[in-house]
């Protein structure tokens, strides 16, 4: 139990190609560190939080590279972590998002650009998110043993996105991602199960926890049941 603390969120755009400079540095000062990269450009909206009390040295943002969209300075927001932390959102997308060992992100990242502007550009009218995540020890999680960097590709709910998505997905999956459980994918307990290394153990504390199945709906049969 920790007291209640303060968050400062910064908000600011820079080149893609800075950004990927950057992103290790980015990384390990932040306490939250994600970037957009918007398909359409080469830029990026990169966002920061840290508390006020344990802010990082280092400011990449001091050194010229403080306009946010527009042209305007880089936005801050001060706040507790249950109003720094939400965004309320009301436009409607969809969403396909992978967890990648960190090591792979590189290489993965500069092949799904590389699709998007050959295959995808016209089509892709929104965002690409990136954010970390650190390892963890829970037996399903898609970060369960490794630092972990994220790629999810966004779409407007109104425009089509099967054919971007999969394609995207058949680049996460050359690089070992794990597919967001509650977001757009096309896998299968088959394909998910070599995924987690202590799935069985998963599976043997479901039976024992819900031996009558009562839990069990289509959705997770498929993606928990070997057929």
């Amino acid at each position: 139990m920790q007291p209640r603390y303060e968050l400062r969120r910064r908000s600011w755009c820079a080149h893609v190609d800075w950004t990927l400079d950057h992103l290790a540095e980015l990384q390990h000062t932040n306490r939250n560190m994600d970037f957009y990269w918007y398909p359409r450009s080469e830029q990026t909206q990169i966002r920061t939080m840290n508390r006020r009390d344990r802010e990082p040295d280092i400011h990449p943002w001091a050194a010229g590279r403080e306009a946010g969209p527009g042209g305007h300075p880089p936005e801050i927001q001060v706040g507790p972590t249950h109003r720094a932390i939400p965004r309320h959102r009301e436009l409607r997308f969809e969403e396909i998002e992978y967890m990648l060992p960190s090591e792979a992100f590189p290489a993965c990242f500069a092949e799904v650009r590389r699709r998007i502007r050959e295959r995808h550009r016209r089509m892709a009218a929104w965002r690409v998110l990136v954010r970390t995540i650190a390892a963890d020890d829970i037996a399903l999680s898609n970060a369960y043993g490794r630092a972990t960097t994220t790629i999810a590709c966004l779409q407007n709910s109104s425009l089509p996105y099967e054919e971007y998505f999969r394609d995207m997905e058949s680049v996460f999956r050359q690089y070992g991602g794990r597919p967001h459980w509650g977001k757009k994918h096309w896998l299968t307990a088959r394909e998910l199960r070599p995924l987690y290394p202590r799935w069985n153990d998963f599976q043997a504390a479901r039976r024992r926890l819900d031996p009558d199945g009562v839990f069990r709906t289509p959705d997770l049969a498929r993606l928990l049941e070997e057929a």
